[in-house]
């Protein structure tokens, strides 16, 4: 041992080292593997939890990076990892001949699992849409990943020719390759029979040919009361014999507009839906019913999206009945819920590759089926990494390197015993492998929720209700039928019931960690979750709308005046101004109404109507702010606007700082508004501080009535501005997770309403949808 420590000595362990040059190489990827794990952890988090942030220019960044630099990475990593190495190594140093054997087959064969894991990942994350060409949404495979797996497998089968991998490394290395294969396979597989399928990729065409049948006054005794659900098409048309129209397509039993139930069995439209049994549905039998309702709607808004005119889609057929749900819905509460189910089928079927798989009824099973053994591997990937980094017996020269070479000294006379020398550190390899592991647990877990919890699942369940009144006979079935008949799906709601607020008067600025984060990353406002009062509100005014019979196919009221409803008192004329300006102006005195003191924050009473006014008031001025595309106007000009009238704001209230005052809360307002009124301020502030005014005026009688009057104004505000034809902004803000005024336009479109035309008089009274 002494010769060894003599000719094999420090200095030569170093210098062998040096000369291999593994170090940096091994320090590269570890640094690029760590990196990868963020970015797929983004990936998972972004794709399944936090799609409303996904548009942000900095998140989108990251997870084009994640998905772009796969290939190039795994590429680098793997040929830089040691997948090479298993000759020897001779080299010459001081007089010393050494010989170095190196290994690599454990890390190598850890870097294989990574990357397997990471393309799981990104085909779990990826979408696939089969849409109709008219809608110009669908979403091919990705061909792509195709390559991935192909690179991936061969490197995979390399490394275990190579390096001589054991039974179980074997076992190690191809089970992930053979889930990538069988859930590339089977997603392109789904896709293909979902964009051939006319309940999915054609179900624009067909859905206009059958509305259009509808219209040929052929259901005049099932179209006679407003009572009667409309025979909308929920589920079962994929299973109908059609012909060819030139409006879409025609299912061959609409004869002269007669339904023949002898041969549309298997068809379940939403008339007999509503006339199922509510025993077989248990408590929650309305709202089940009414889910149906809204994925019939659902398919509407796909022709809508697919740019058929309001009379080919023939949303009059459910407008009366969801007419009769609206005169219904006194807490405002049953409507926007089913639209926001509707919105929410909506973004499963563009945003998600998931729902494709109902194209065929054994594809859920078979792609759960694989979720499922994807995560008893990952289970035994972790499993494998703990007894490694736990139980394993650690002695001197336990492989605690990714990279181990065993260097011998000899000279002339005699040989010396091998030393270790280790490169990097196995943790590198383990944590990371754990990591996505935990990930592609989290993306499997999902897709099984959505295949046994989701939305679509109990709209499937209760048409096989309406086809099979007895089924399901097995006691066992029952039970898990019922079961996720009552569930709430929270894993898989996608719609975000939350509204945006900015504001252009900020009276008392924080200092908080969020002011910089909103520096570095633009979020777009602050985002609360919309109160019932709004709703209510929203409802109410829409349903004293449709009392009045302002809602006849294109039509409902918006004034240009502030008034009183009670007694019909005028309080604000805008005359000509554009609706950016008037929503600026009545935001602004919105603003200065609530305005407290530094001393008293809080109001000294808080009504629904107050809440309905800040919030919506808050909302339209978010609106104008960050997505003015959703607005009448042009985006650009109201943009500007917004930026213009802040800029002003921020100048007028930094240059007085009045904010410590002991002033009362109306010497506190009149002092804002004195200062916001001042000459060579904007005309949109000025406006703004003298409509405050008088409604301060009314505050001196009784607070609550201008808070009503506010409350009635915004409610009509948001339904004047709703109606509109730029179906890819609201296409984006449903991408976003939604908006409100998103879910407005979906109602109104339902309604019959689907432009604005403005209808002035001389007095500046009206303006007509």
């Amino acid at each position: 041992m002494s010769n060894m420590s003599e000719q094999c000595s420090n200095d030569a362990l170093e210098y062998f080292a040096k000369e291999v040059g593994l170090r940096r190489p091994i320090l590269r990827v570890n640094a690029l593997m760590v990196v990868m794990g963020i970015l797929m952890g983004l990936m998972v988090g972004i794709g399944a939890y936090g799609h409303r942030y996904r548009h942000i220019p900095l998140i989108r960044f990251l997870y084009l990076a994640a998905t772009t630099l796969f290939l190039p990475i795994v590429s680098y990593i793997v040929s830089s990892s040691g997948l090479d190495i298993g000759q020897s190594i001779i080299m010459l140093y001081k007089g010393v001949i050494m010989k170095g054997d190196c290994r690599a087959a454990g890390h190598v064969l850890l870097v294989l699992v990574w990357a397997a894991l990471v393309l799981i990942i990104g085909i779990n994350s990826n979408s696939l849409v089969a849409a109709d060409a008219r809608e110009g949404r669908s979403i091919p495979p990705n061909m792509t990943l195709l390559i991935q797996a192909v690179w991936t497998s061969y490197l995979g089968i390399y490394i275990c020719i190579v390096n001589g991998i054991s039974p179980l490394g074997i076992l190690v290395i191809l089970g992930p390759l053979g889930v990538i294969f069988a859930k590339l396979v089977l997603k392109c597989y789904a896709w293909y029979i979902a964009r051939q399928s006319l309940a999915f990729g054609r179900s624009p065409r067909l859905i206009v040919g059958y509305m259009e049948k509808l219209q040929d006054g052929s259901h005049h005794a099932e179209l006679a009361s407003e009572h009667m659900p409309p025979p909308l098409i929920v589920n079962g048309e994929h299973t109908m014999k059609v012909q060819e129209k030139s409006c879409g397509y025609e299912l061959n039993w609409m004869l002269n507009g007669v339904r023949s139930d002898m041969y549309s069995k298997d068809l379940v439209t939403f008339d007999k839906v509503w006339q199922l049994n509510g025993t077989l549905l248990g408590s929650k039998s309305l709202q089940l019913k009414e889910l149906c309702f809204s994925f019939a709607l659902f398919k509407l808004l796909r022709c809508r999206i697919a740019r058929y005119n309001i009379i080919e889609v023939g949303f009059s057929k459910g407008r009366n009945f969801l007419g009769q749900i609206l005169l219904e819905d006194s807490a405002g509460e049953r409507v926007p819920a089913m639209i926001a189910h509707e919105l929410s089928f909506l973004y499963d079927y563009y945003y998600s590759s998931l729902p494709i798989s109902y194209s065929k009824s054994w594809l859920p099973n078979v792609s759960g089926f694989i979720s499922v053994l994807n995560i008893c591997y990952c289970i035994f990937i972790i499993s494998m990494m703990i007894y490694i980094v736990i139980m394993a017996p650690l002695s001197r020269e336990s492989n605690k390197g990714q990279i181990s070479c065993y260097v011998y000294c000899k000279d002339i006379s005699y040989d010396i015993e091998g030393r270790l020398v280790s490169f990097g550190i196995i943790y590198f390899d383990i944590i990371p492998a754990c990591i996505l592991a935990v990930l592609v647990m989290l993306t499997e877990a999902r897709d099984i929720a959505f295949y046994t919890r989701s939305n679509w699942v109990k709209v499937g369940l209760v048409c096989q209700y309406v086809k099979h009144g007895s089924w399901p006979s097995s006691a066992t079935m029952k039970r898990y039928v019922n079961s996720v008949l009552r569930s709430k799906g929270k894993l898989t709601r996608n719609w975000e019931d939350k509204m945006g607020q900015s504001s252009i008067l900020v009276l008392h600025p924080g200092k908080n960690s969020m002011a910089l984060l909103r520096h570095l990353i633009p979020l777009s406002g602050q985002n609360k979750k919309t109160p019932s009062a709004v709703k209510s509100a929203i409802v109410g005014a829409l349903r004293k709308s449709y009392e009045r019979g302002q809602i006849n196919g294109d039509v409902f009221s918006f004034q240009r005046m502030l008034h009183l409803q009670d007694d019909n008192k005028i309080i604000w004329t805008f005359g000509e101004r554009g609706t950016t300006e008037i929503m600026l102006v009545c935001h602004i005195a919105t603003t200065l109404l609530g305005a407290r003191s530094p001393l008293h924050k809080q109001p000294p009473f808080d009504s629904d109507n107050m809440s309905v006014a800040n919030h919506l008031s808050g909302y339209c001025a978010y609106m104008a702010a960050h997505y003015p595309e959703l607005l009448p106007e042009d985006d650009e000009w109201c943009k500007s606007l917004y930026k213009a009238v802040e800029k002003d704001a921020e100048r007028v209230l930094v240059g007085n700082d009045f904010r410590d005052s002991a002033a009362s809360e109306l010497e506190y307002r009149r002092r804002l508004i004195e200062l916001l009124s001042a000459e060579g301020n904007h005309e949109v502030l000025k406006d703004g501080a003298r409509l405050a005014e008088r409604l301060i005026g009314l505050t001196e009688e009784v607070e609550e009535m201008a808070w009503k009057a506010l409350a009635v104004f915004w409610s009509e505000m948001v339904l004047y501005v709703a109606p509109s034809d730029n179906i890819d902004g609201h296409m984006k803000a449903l991408a976003r997770g939604g908006e409100l005024i998103t879910l407005l336009w979906a109602l109104v479109t339902h309604l019959g309403v689907v432009g604005r035309s403005d209808d002035t008089t001389t007095d500046g009274a009206n303006v007509h949808v």
